[in-house]
């Protein structure tokens, strides 16, 4: 345990062991474990007619020691597998202090940059003794795992010519002093070697043992980059024992493939679509019997949930619907339009607005601006992003969720995490060779342009930015150069809010020198006088503001695909397309 990374109060121990290599000697045992026996038996029955044609007092012995090859091969076989399993096992542990290192080196190095040279000695002194329960433990797992492998009995001795032999050795000693330098990327993704290793089964059983694994690879996510560098390693079979076995972790993988993370939520949402048909029949049931009008409608709305639910799964099971990411119990969900390749020549990022749910896909209420986009033009692929918590989406009843939901979209520390989240995934899709070469854009209705725009913030780009009746920019936010940005809009409830200073401090995109601003006229607009000094008397001409007779529904027909809206769809194609 020589080797180790100095944080300045204290020392982390390196890994000995090169899981990869670990892992190569593992299965080099099985192999040879498996041949032995045909081995032996091979061998003994070549030597069977030797007595026709070799009459000597020693001719029996021979022929005798050469059939107890066969057992001997079968004990020398059972050895090797044993310690082939050991080896297993050390790796799988291995994997498991390797997360545990790497939550302490990120502890540490926050720790050094917190303190900048102020003393803490308290949370020093913790520090040094997690980095000792480490340490012990990892020599503890060592010294378990040299035992282990002392304690595998030698197989007999197998005497053919010389009198009391001693047992032949089974091959080099294991060198435990081995050392890896191996990158935090690479301690993320010991996990994914382990389940790479097995079948579907043996892949679903060591999740099931070990769901720490998909927590932590969602805590620290590795680069896409090594995780794709990875994949394209893995043979069809591996890749398949992956996507079936592990479907919620690949799904959610950044760097795997979108086809293959689209096939692995298919498993998932096919799971999923079982326990939704099993569940349905008793909520038909509970229907026809008697209740209170309110509970009877609570009834109606679960079981009509349920039957949205169901019939988007079965869209998915049948490869209509395409999921990049699939997680309904954290509130995130991904869906793609096209299909990645070489011809990609846009990728376009839709995020809806406030409100949005994950039953919102079920019902279609959030998917047209990219479904429209990808049938206009070949070379498009577009996603509808909601990989991070919207504002009103943990479903609040009645009038106290709808203003739960509007307290929420005007909440200015929302804005980062979003933003954080949406900047991961357009790295994962800048990154994907299926994609990389394609123009990015970004388009937010509503709330949905919050995320897009704190992304930038992270590092995100994009070709363009389009607000669709966009609610405001984080504070701190500057275009980038590189980029254009567009805001379409008809007068609507969100408009004269803005006009009213009522939403964010001002920051709305109409207001945003960086937008170029595009205003659809109603028939149900309407311009109201405010006033001038000598109000309430009217002054013809001083202030007015602009309303709209039909403010919700022009907030969402800016999102929509109806003849209505053909005007601002067809010049944000243009603008896209241009």
């Amino acid at each position: 345990m020589a080797s180790r990374v100095s944080m300045g109060f204290g020392a982390i121990p390196e890994l000995p062991v090169e899981f990869g290599e670990l892992s190569r000697v593992a299965q080099e045992l099985r192999d040879r474990a498996g041949v032995l026996p045909g081995v032996g038996a091979e061998a003994a029955s070549t030597w069977d007619g030797l007595e026709a044609v070799y009459q000597a007092p020693e001719a029996e012995e021979l022929i005798a020691k050469m059939r107890s090859l066969v057992l001997v091969s079968a004990d020398v076989g059972g050895a090797l597998v044993r310690a082939a399993d050991i080896m297993d096992q050390l790796a799988d542990d291995l994997m498991w202090l390797a997360m545990r290192r790497r939550g302490l080196v990120d502890d540490a190095e926050e720790f050094s940059s917190a303190a900048r040279g102020v003393e803490d000695p308290e949370r020093a002194s913790e520090l040094e003794v997690q980095i000792e329960r480490f340490a012990a433990a990892v020599q503890e797992r060592l010294d378990q795992a040299r035992s282990d492998l002392d304690a595998i009995a030698p197989p007999p001795p197998w005497e053919v010519a010389i009198p009391d032999a001693s047992p032949p050795p089974l091959g080099p000693r294991l060198t435990w002093s081995a050392r890896t330098q191996a990158r935090a990327d690479d301690m993320v993704l010991v996990p994914l070697f382990a389940l790479a290793r097995a079948d579907t089964s043996r892949v679903a059983r060591l999740l099931a043992a070990h769901p720490e694994w998909a927590e932590l690879l969602r805590a620290y996510p590795p680069s896409p980059e090594v995780v794709r560098a990875w994949w394209d390693t893995l043979p069809p079979g591996t890749v398949a024992a992956l996507i079936d076995g592990a479907p919620v972790l690949v799904g959610a993988l950044g760097g795997v493939p979108p086809l293959d993370r689209v096939a692995a939520n298919r498993v998932s949402a096919r799971a999923r679509l079982r326990e939704v048909e099993d569940e349905l029949p008793g909520w038909e049931r509970v229907l026809q019997e008697g209740a209170s009008a309110d509970l009877q409608a609570e009834r109606r709305a679960k079981r009509d949930a349920l039957r949205a639910e169901r019939d988007y799964l079965r869209s998915v099971d049948a490869g209509d619907v395409q999921l990049y990411l699939y997680e309904p119990a954290d509130n995130r969900i991904i869906e793609m339009f096209g299909t990645p390749g070489p011809g990609t020549t846009r990728v376009l990022t839709y995020v809806p607005g406030t409100f949005t749910r994950v039953d919102s896909f079920y019902r279609g209420e959030v998917q047209s601006i990219s479904q429209w986009m990808t049938d206009q033009e070949s070379g498009m692929v577009a996603f509808v992003w909601k990989g991070a918590d919207f504002p009103g989406d943990d479903q609040y009843p009645g009038q106290a969720g709808f203003g739960i939901g509007l307290l929420e979209a005007n909440d200015p520390d929302r804005a980062a995490p979003a933003g954080e989240a949406l900047a991961r995934f357009q790295r994962e899709v800048s990154s994907d060779p299926s994609l990389a070469d394609g123009l990015q854009f970004a388009v937010g209705h509503s709330w949905g342009l919050v995320p897009i725009t704190a992304s930038e913030m992270h590092g995100a780009r994009y070709a363009q930015v389009h607000s669709l009746s966009g609610a405001w920019v984080p504070d701190g936010w500057a275009p980038h150069s590189s980029t254009s940005y567009s805001h379409w809009s008809y007068t609507d409830a969100l408009s004269m809010a803005q006009d009213g200073m009522l939403v964010n401090a001002g920051r709305a995109p109409d207001s945003v020198s960086a937008f170029q601003s595009h205003l659809y006229e109603r028939k149900t607009d309407a311009e109201v006088p405010l006033g001038g000094d000598l109000a309430p008397f009217l002054d013809p001409d001083g202030p007015s503001l602009r309303v709209s007779l039909s403010p919700l529904a022009n907030h969402n027909l800016i999102a929509g695909v109806s003849g209505d809206n053909i005007g601002p769809l067809n010049d944000l194609r243009k603008k896209i397309y241009e």
